[in-house]
């Protein structure tokens, strides 16, 4: 049995860990380069490394254990969410962050993968594909988080949470006629929950359709991002060399809009090699989910896969124009902790899956 586990690397999934170290690594000399150094890449180093230390203690706790207590992790973080709008701190119009001491934490981010841990067993207890009847399951167990998130208001994430429980439901398996059915009912909601989309979410939308329509408003991020990426043309201008990131052009450079900064100091070429390290990063944990001991293990690494090519794609998506502004981070390049400790944990969680299979 050790023979075997050393034959693993040590009961780690190395290609994966290397593919998120260098991630890492860019991250942070992204960051360094959009904010200059200073306290907030100081911070972000902190963060790393508490996430890090986060992972690796995570992947030492047996996955039955985390399988047996998932409902119990789940209610935790749907409590946190109800505290934010008791003792929450509201930044840019939305209240979505809790004060613990010397920092801030986002729950909505943590929502997500202890969503994954306790619809993941959901879907092994379900017989069969979904069909109607028994939806009702996953839909009472998701609903919670998403409206509590969207009450925040944070429909960025909300919808991470709704695309996420959607993705694993279908990885399960639902009826044809079901699926029908369901698709008719959202395009029959779609015209009403735009009306009760708040004005500012409602500009974010036709600022996709038609930036110039609003360029000094809403689409002004969008213009300026674009405008960033293009100008790095194929090799890019280098380290700190951004025009339109050092003249303050791109807001939000080192959250949202940090994959900006990226393109105009790598170039064409330099985003290529990101996407692709994102697309491998995503395709080495389905390969640990394909391998999992049992299906719990198969649906809480898809789980995580889904997470990190929700949120590379959504936010590379909106830096580029090709989808609305909705406030996505990339993981381990935007600034922020509760971001950069929930994908530490996700990985934490595909080590687990892996450790359990090769233990």
């Amino acid at each position: 049995m050790k023979a075997r586990v050393l034959s693993k690397g040590g009961g780690l999934p190395l290609p994966f860990l290397f593919v998120l170290a260098l991630v890492m690594i860019v991250g942070l000399v992204t960051l360094f380069s959009a904010t200059g150094g200073g306290s907030l890449f100081q911070r972000q180093i902190l963060w790393n490394l508490i996430g890090i230390t986060a992972m690796f203690f995570l992947s030492f706790i047996d996955l039955r254990r985390l399988e047996r207590y998932c409902h119990f992790i789940y209610l935790l973080v749907l409590l946190l969410l109800l505290l934010v709008f008791i003792k929450g701190k509201a930044a840019m119009g939305a209240q979505r962050w809790l004060h613990l001491g010397l920092f801030r934490v986002q729950p909505s981010e943590f929502a997500k993968l202890a969503l994954v841990l306790a619809l993941a067993r959901i879907l092994v207890n379900q017989e069969g594909k979904f069909s109607l009847r028994n939806l009702w399951k996953p839909l009472v167990l998701v609903a919670p988080a998403f409206f509590l998130t969207l009450l925040q208001p944070d429909l960025g994430t909300a919808l991470m949470i709704l695309a996420l429980s959607v993705t694993l439901v279908l990885v399960k398996g639902v009826e044809p006629k079901s699926a029908v059915v369901i698709g008719l009912v959202v395009l029959v909601i779609l015209p009403f929950a735009w009306q009760h989309l708040k004005p500012y979410q409602k500009k974010r939308i036709v600022a996709f359709i038609n930036p110039q329509a609003v360029a000094t408003s809403a689409g002004y991020h969008v213009i300026q991002s674009k405008t960033a990426i293009g100008s790095g043309g194929i090799w890019g201008k280098g380290f700190s060399k951004g025009s339109q990131t050092r003249l303050q052009f791109v807001p939000e450079k080192h959250t949202d809009f940090i994959f900006s900064v990226f393109a105009e100091e790598r170039g064409f070429v330099g985003s290529v090699i990101l996407i692709a390290l994102y697309f491998l990063l995503v395709i080495l944990a389905l390969s640990v989910a394909a391998k999992a001991r049992d299906a719990y293990g198969l649906y809480v690494a898809t789980g995580v896969a889904v997470i990190y090519g929700l949120h590379f794609a959504i936010n590379l998506g909106m830096t580029m124009g090709l989808l609305p502004v909705v406030g996505v981070p990339l993981p381990l390049m935007s600034y922020g902790g509760s971001s950069v400790i929930t994908t530490y944990l996700g990985a934490g969680l595909v080590i687990s899956v892996y450790r359990a299979r090769t233990g």
